[in-house]
């Protein structure tokens, strides 16, 4: 006895793993919390940030973190900043999308600067005011 010659296509959409989050911890999860808000699907949310459907999967399932250059487009999808950095350094630096080499060179300072900043390491006092004026000014244009 053969099998019956039948052609069956399943179409739905796929299916969200992770609920509604419980705490707003990573990326993936304001994204979330966004998308079934305001009943909004991951292609969609995906066409938004410019990035493919698997992308935002990713961050949804925190299978993956977005790239440092993908957070500006998070920030204005979400509409507002999820970052709760203490450190204005790094919260500068993420929020406009930039490597810690890029901003060190913004700065003209050295990356270990940078990163023993973004780590709460001790800095040159004279170096730290530099860089606290220069955010300072950044961060109220």
């Amino acid at each position: 006895m053969g099998s019956l010659p039948c052609k069956i296509i399943l179409k739905a959409k796929k299916p969200c793993h992770k609920p509604y989050p419980k705490e707003l911890i990573s990326y993936g999860d304001h994204i979330r919390k966004k998308r079934i808000d305001f009943n909004i699907t991951q292609k969609e949310v995906a066409e938004i940030v410019n990035v493919t459907e698997d992308t935002i999967v990713g961050w949804e399932t925190d299978r993956h973190m977005p790239k440092t250059s993908y957070i500006p487009r998070i920030i204005s999808y979400l509409e507002y900043s999820p970052l709760s950095y203490v450190n204005n350094l790094k919260r500068y630096r993420i929020e406009r999308g930039l490597t810690i080499v890029k901003l060190a060179k913004m700065l003209k300072v050295d990356t270990r600067t940078i990163a023993n900043i973004e780590n709460g390491n001790k800095v040159r006092e004279d170096v730290m005011e530099k860089i606290n004026y220069i955010i300072k000014y950044a961060f109220y244009k």
